[in-house]
Protein backbone atom coordinates (compact mmCIF):
# COMPACT_ATOMS: atom_id res chain seq x y z
CA UNK A 1 0.00 0.00 0.00
CA UNK A 2 3.12 2.39 -0.76
CA UNK A 3 1.48 4.27 -3.37
CA UNK A 4 -1.30 5.51 -1.36
CA UNK A 5 -0.20 9.02 -0.01
CA UNK A 6 -3.67 9.74 1.86
CA UNK A 7 -6.04 7.82 3.74
CA UNK A 8 -9.74 8.65 4.84
CA UNK A 9 -10.77 7.21 7.83
CA UNK A 10 -14.03 6.25 9.00
CA UNK A 11 -14.50 6.30 12.55
CA UNK A 12 -16.82 4.08 14.48
CA UNK A 13 -16.48 0.67 13.88
CA UNK A 14 -13.13 1.23 12.03
CA UNK A 15 -11.45 3.44 14.55
CA UNK A 16 -13.21 3.34 17.39
CA UNK A 17 -15.03 0.45 18.74
CA UNK A 18 -18.40 1.29 20.30
CA UNK A 19 -22.03 0.31 21.52
CA UNK A 20 -25.05 2.10 22.48
CA UNK A 21 -28.75 1.76 23.05
CA UNK A 22 -31.54 4.39 22.43
CA UNK A 23 -33.77 1.87 22.99
CA UNK A 24 -32.96 1.72 26.57
CA UNK A 25 -35.54 2.65 29.10
CA UNK A 26 -33.47 4.07 31.52
CA UNK A 27 -32.62 5.96 29.09
CA UNK A 28 -36.05 7.80 28.13
CA UNK A 29 -36.74 7.79 31.77
CA UNK A 30 -33.85 10.11 32.86
CA UNK A 31 -34.50 11.75 29.58
CA UNK A 32 -38.05 12.48 30.33
CA UNK A 33 -36.66 13.97 33.88
CA UNK A 34 -33.94 16.26 32.47
CA UNK A 35 -36.73 17.83 30.27
CA UNK A 36 -38.84 18.41 33.01
CA UNK A 37 -36.26 19.72 34.97
CA UNK A 38 -35.74 22.41 32.35
CA UNK A 39 -40.22 22.96 32.15
CA UNK A 40 -40.79 20.45 29.14
CA UNK A 41 -43.49 17.64 30.28
CA UNK A 42 -42.79 14.34 28.87
CA UNK A 43 -43.32 10.80 29.84
CA UNK A 44 -40.77 8.49 28.90
CA UNK A 45 -42.54 7.20 26.55
CA UNK A 46 -43.84 10.42 24.46
CA UNK A 47 -40.29 11.18 25.07
CA UNK A 48 -38.63 8.64 22.90
CA UNK A 49 -42.26 8.50 20.08
CA UNK A 50 -41.60 12.12 19.54
CA UNK A 51 -37.50 12.24 19.43
CA UNK A 52 -37.92 9.65 16.40
CA UNK A 53 -41.20 10.78 14.77
CA UNK A 54 -39.25 14.29 14.86
CA UNK A 55 -35.91 12.91 13.36
CA UNK A 56 -38.17 10.98 10.63
CA UNK A 57 -39.76 14.56 9.80
CA UNK A 58 -36.81 16.32 9.60
CA UNK A 59 -35.05 13.86 7.40
CA UNK A 60 -37.80 13.96 5.38
CA UNK A 61 -37.55 17.58 5.10
CA UNK A 62 -33.91 17.62 4.01
CA UNK A 63 -34.53 15.08 1.50
CA UNK A 64 -37.46 17.01 0.06
CA UNK A 65 -35.53 20.45 0.22
CA UNK A 66 -32.04 18.90 -1.09
CA UNK A 67 -32.44 16.15 -2.82
CA UNK A 68 -29.97 13.62 -0.89
CA UNK A 69 -30.79 10.49 -1.17
CA UNK A 70 -28.94 9.92 2.01
CA UNK A 71 -29.57 12.93 4.20
CA UNK A 72 -28.10 13.46 7.51
CA UNK A 73 -30.02 15.72 9.93
CA UNK A 74 -28.25 18.06 12.83
CA UNK A 75 -29.68 16.57 16.33
CA UNK A 76 -29.84 19.86 18.03
CA UNK A 77 -32.50 20.48 15.74
CA UNK A 78 -34.49 17.38 17.47
CA UNK A 79 -33.22 18.54 20.45
CA UNK A 80 -34.92 22.16 20.48
CA UNK A 81 -38.00 20.63 18.62
CA UNK A 82 -38.90 18.53 21.83
CA UNK A 83 -38.07 21.20 24.38
CA UNK A 84 -40.70 23.44 21.92
CA UNK A 85 -43.06 21.29 21.42
CA UNK A 86 -43.61 19.75 24.81
CA UNK A 87 -47.11 18.27 25.16
CA UNK A 88 -47.35 20.70 28.34
CA UNK A 89 -44.66 23.17 30.08
CA UNK A 90 -44.23 24.47 33.40
CA UNK A 91 -42.80 28.09 34.86
CA UNK A 92 -39.22 27.22 35.47
CA UNK A 93 -35.97 28.83 35.79
CA UNK A 94 -33.83 27.50 32.80
CA UNK A 95 -34.15 30.20 30.14
CA UNK A 96 -33.52 29.02 26.68
CA UNK A 97 -34.20 32.53 24.75
CA UNK A 98 -31.05 33.98 24.02
CA UNK A 99 -29.23 31.62 21.59
CA UNK A 100 -25.89 31.64 24.06
CA UNK A 101 -28.54 29.71 26.23
CA UNK A 102 -29.61 27.50 23.83
CA UNK A 103 -26.05 26.62 22.84
CA UNK A 104 -24.91 25.83 26.17
CA UNK A 105 -28.34 23.63 26.85
CA UNK A 106 -27.82 21.70 23.99
CA UNK A 107 -24.55 20.67 25.02
CA UNK A 108 -25.80 19.99 28.20
CA UNK A 109 -28.69 17.63 26.87
CA UNK A 110 -26.63 16.35 23.91
CA UNK A 111 -23.75 15.07 26.70
CA UNK A 112 -26.35 13.52 28.94
CA UNK A 113 -28.16 11.39 25.80
CA UNK A 114 -24.74 9.72 24.91
CA UNK A 115 -23.81 9.05 28.31
CA UNK A 116 -26.96 7.78 29.00
CA UNK A 117 -26.98 5.70 25.81
CA UNK A 118 -23.54 4.38 25.74
CA UNK A 119 -22.30 1.22 26.30
CA UNK A 120 -18.98 0.76 24.93
CA UNK A 121 -16.67 3.57 23.51
CA UNK A 122 -12.61 2.74 23.25
CA UNK A 123 -10.23 2.66 20.10
CA UNK A 124 -9.26 -0.50 18.89
CA UNK A 125 -5.85 -1.74 19.87
CA UNK A 126 -2.73 -0.07 17.96
CA UNK A 127 -5.13 2.68 16.39
CA UNK A 128 -2.90 5.80 17.79
CA UNK A 129 0.32 3.70 16.62
CA UNK A 130 -0.88 2.69 13.31
CA UNK A 131 -1.86 6.50 12.79
CA UNK A 132 1.71 7.91 13.76
CA UNK A 133 3.06 5.59 11.44
CA UNK A 134 1.49 6.67 8.31
CA UNK A 135 1.77 10.44 9.29
CA UNK A 136 6.08 9.39 9.74
CA UNK A 137 5.90 8.57 5.76
CA UNK A 138 4.64 11.56 5.05
CA UNK A 139 0.96 10.16 4.63
CA UNK A 140 -2.62 12.90 4.77
CA UNK A 141 -4.67 11.51 7.31
CA UNK A 142 -8.48 12.37 7.38
CA UNK A 143 -11.74 11.85 8.71
CA UNK A 144 -15.02 10.91 6.85
CA UNK A 145 -17.56 9.87 9.47
CA UNK A 146 -21.30 9.34 9.61
CA UNK A 147 -21.56 11.06 12.84
CA UNK A 148 -23.00 14.15 14.95
CA UNK A 149 -20.97 16.74 15.78
CA UNK A 150 -23.05 17.26 18.77
CA UNK A 151 -21.48 13.86 20.10
CA UNK A 152 -18.20 13.31 18.06
CA UNK A 153 -15.77 16.05 18.59
CA UNK A 154 -15.78 15.52 22.49
CA UNK A 155 -16.14 11.90 21.96
CA UNK A 156 -12.67 12.10 19.43
CA UNK A 157 -11.23 14.21 22.13
CA UNK A 158 -11.85 11.71 25.15
CA UNK A 159 -10.04 9.53 22.88
CA UNK A 160 -7.05 11.40 22.45
CA UNK A 161 -7.22 11.15 18.57
CA UNK A 162 -8.57 14.37 16.98
CA UNK A 163 -5.23 15.94 16.22
CA UNK A 164 -4.02 12.84 14.15
CA UNK A 165 -6.40 14.08 11.19
CA UNK A 166 -5.67 16.84 8.76
CA UNK A 167 -9.31 17.49 8.48
CA UNK A 168 -12.88 15.89 9.77
CA UNK A 169 -15.63 15.88 8.03
CA UNK A 170 -19.19 14.98 9.51
CA UNK A 171 -21.90 14.04 8.10
CA UNK A 172 -24.19 15.92 10.04
CA UNK A 173 -21.94 19.23 9.10
CA UNK A 174 -23.33 18.51 5.36
CA UNK A 175 -26.44 17.09 5.59
CA UNK A 176 -26.09 14.10 4.21
CA UNK A 177 -24.58 10.83 5.01
CA UNK A 178 -22.07 8.04 3.27
CA UNK A 179 -22.89 6.82 0.56
CA UNK A 180 -23.90 10.01 -0.77
CA UNK A 181 -20.80 10.49 -3.30
CA UNK A 182 -21.02 14.72 -3.01
CA UNK A 183 -19.99 13.93 0.80
CA UNK A 184 -16.89 12.10 -0.20
CA UNK A 185 -16.03 15.07 -3.21
CA UNK A 186 -16.39 17.70 -0.51
CA UNK A 187 -13.52 16.34 1.03
CA UNK A 188 -11.57 14.92 -1.91
CA UNK A 189 -12.13 18.71 -3.90
CA UNK A 190 -11.52 20.64 -0.66
CA UNK A 191 -8.28 18.93 -0.07
CA UNK A 192 -7.35 18.93 -3.25
CA UNK A 193 -6.78 14.82 -3.21
CA UNK A 194 -5.42 13.17 -6.30
CA UNK A 195 -7.79 10.14 -6.27
CA UNK A 196 -5.10 7.31 -7.41
CA UNK A 197 -3.14 8.35 -4.55
CA UNK A 198 -5.81 8.22 -2.15
CA UNK A 199 -7.38 5.25 -0.17
CA UNK A 200 -10.73 4.94 2.19
CA UNK A 201 -10.76 2.49 5.44
CA UNK A 202 -13.99 1.39 6.80
CA UNK A 203 -15.91 -0.96 7.95
CA UNK A 204 -18.97 -0.98 6.04
CA UNK A 205 -19.11 -2.23 2.93
CA UNK A 206 -22.96 -0.66 2.23
CA UNK A 207 -21.53 3.03 3.04
CA UNK A 208 -17.48 3.12 3.12
CA UNK A 209 -16.67 0.82 0.50
CA UNK A 210 -19.93 1.70 -1.74
CA UNK A 211 -18.78 5.82 -1.24
CA UNK A 212 -15.10 4.70 -2.48
CA UNK A 213 -16.08 2.44 -5.54
CA UNK A 214 -19.11 5.61 -6.53
CA UNK A 215 -15.66 8.34 -6.12
CA UNK A 216 -13.60 6.40 -7.94
CA UNK A 217 -11.14 5.69 -4.98
CA UNK A 218 -9.65 2.43 -3.69
CA UNK A 219 -10.98 0.99 -0.40
CA UNK A 220 -9.64 -0.94 2.43
CA UNK A 221 -12.25 -2.93 4.02
CA UNK A 222 -11.56 -3.61 8.29
CA UNK A 223 -13.37 -6.63 8.57
CA UNK A 224 -14.06 -5.43 12.52
CA UNK A 225 -17.78 -7.09 12.35
CA UNK A 226 -16.27 -10.82 11.55
CA UNK A 227 -18.01 -11.31 8.85
CA UNK A 228 -17.51 -14.64 7.10
CA UNK A 229 -15.60 -14.97 3.62
CA UNK A 230 -19.34 -15.63 1.67
CA UNK A 231 -20.56 -12.87 3.28
CA UNK A 232 -17.85 -10.24 2.39
CA UNK A 233 -17.96 -11.62 -1.18
CA UNK A 234 -21.66 -11.13 -1.29
CA UNK A 235 -21.43 -7.63 0.35
CA UNK A 236 -18.48 -5.90 -1.32
CA UNK A 237 -20.11 -3.70 -4.05
CA UNK A 238 -17.57 -3.82 -7.40
CA UNK A 239 -14.12 -1.67 -6.96
CA UNK A 240 -10.91 -2.00 -6.15
CA UNK A 241 -10.83 -2.92 -2.60
CA UNK A 242 -7.81 -4.66 -0.36
CA UNK A 243 -9.67 -6.58 2.99
CA UNK A 244 -8.25 -6.90 5.96
CA UNK A 245 -10.35 -10.34 6.88
CA UNK A 246 -9.28 -9.99 10.47
CA UNK A 247 -9.89 -6.55 11.50
CA UNK A 248 -6.79 -5.85 12.77
CA UNK A 249 -6.20 -1.96 11.77
CA UNK A 250 -2.03 -2.77 12.20
CA UNK A 251 -2.30 -4.90 9.30
CA UNK A 252 -1.97 -1.70 7.08
CA UNK A 253 1.63 -1.56 7.84
CA UNK A 254 2.56 -4.72 6.18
Amino acid sequence: MEHYRNYVFDLYGTLVDISTDENDSMLWRRMAELYSRCGADYSPEALRVAYQRIGDEEREKLRADTGVFYPEIRLETVFLRLYDEAPSKHRCFVSLRAKKDRAMWLQMIAATFRSLSMRRLLLYPRVKDVLTAIRAQGCGIYLLSNAQRLFTVSELEMLGIQDYFDAIYLSSDYGMAKPEAAFFEYLLNEQGLEKKKTVLVGNDWSSDMLIAAKCGVDGIFLNTGHYSEPEIRAGLPKGRFHIIRTGDLSELLN
